[in-house]
This record gives structure tokens, sequence and C-alpha cells, in this order.
């Protein structure tokens, strides 16, 4: 049985690594719902909120580990976020779904992205 520290590096590993593409994805589709959807927008957008899910999930079972030095992700901020974009959801406004990917999602990622950097 592998070790829980061997398990946390390859955890940390494949998050760094699947950083840059979650990061640039975001991008993408905020720059789309702001600018005027493509025909693959929807998809994308489905494909960032699963993404962005499984970076919460890595979250959830390496808190301890994510901010062990210093508090890198703050759980009630991303809690906050979680819940502003289910009210958002519903609205079917683009603006107000990139604003939220951008100002509340976005600085997650990238957290998450330097706490994988950071092991």
């Amino acid at each position: 049985m592998a070790d829980i520290e061997e398990i946390r590096k390859k955890i940390m590993d494949e998050l760094f690594d699947y950083s840059y593409d979650i990061i640039c994805g975001t991008k993408t589709v905020i720059n789309e719902l702001r600018e005027g959807r493509e025909s693959d927008t929807e998809e994308l957008f489905n494909l960032v909120i699963q993404g962005i899910n499984w970076e919460i999930e890595v979250f959830n079972s390496c808190e301890s580990f994510i901010n062990r030095d210093t508090e890198r992700v703050d759980k009630s901020h991303m809690a906050a976020a979680v819940s502003r974009l289910g009210k958002i959801l519903p609205e079917k406004d683009d603006v107000k779904l990139a604003a939220c990917l951008e100002v509340d999602f976005l600085p997650f990622l990238k957290n998450m992205k330097d706490a994988a950097e950071a092991y």
C-alpha cells in the first residue's frame, strides 16, 4: 500500500499539470461569455465547471496539506463562490457568469496551482 506522502505527491503533480489547462480554459470561457458565445461555449463551460469541481475535491481532500504553511485557499471564500455560482446559473446571464468565474474561481485555480507548485 502506498504511503500517504506518495499519494499526496501524485495528486499535487496531477494538480500542477492540470492547472495550466483549466486556467486557460476558464479564461477562454470568460472571454466567450463576455464577447459572444461560440458554437462550443456551452460545452467548454461545462468542462470548466467539471474541472473546478475536481479541484474543489482535491482541496477538500488535501486542505490541511495545501494550507500547511500558509493559507493559500480560504474554504469560506470557496464555499461563497460556489453558492454565488449556484444563484447565477439559473439566470443564464453570461456577463454575471463571466464575472463569477473571473472574480471567484480564477483566483482559486491560481492558488491551487501555486499550492501544487510549492509542493
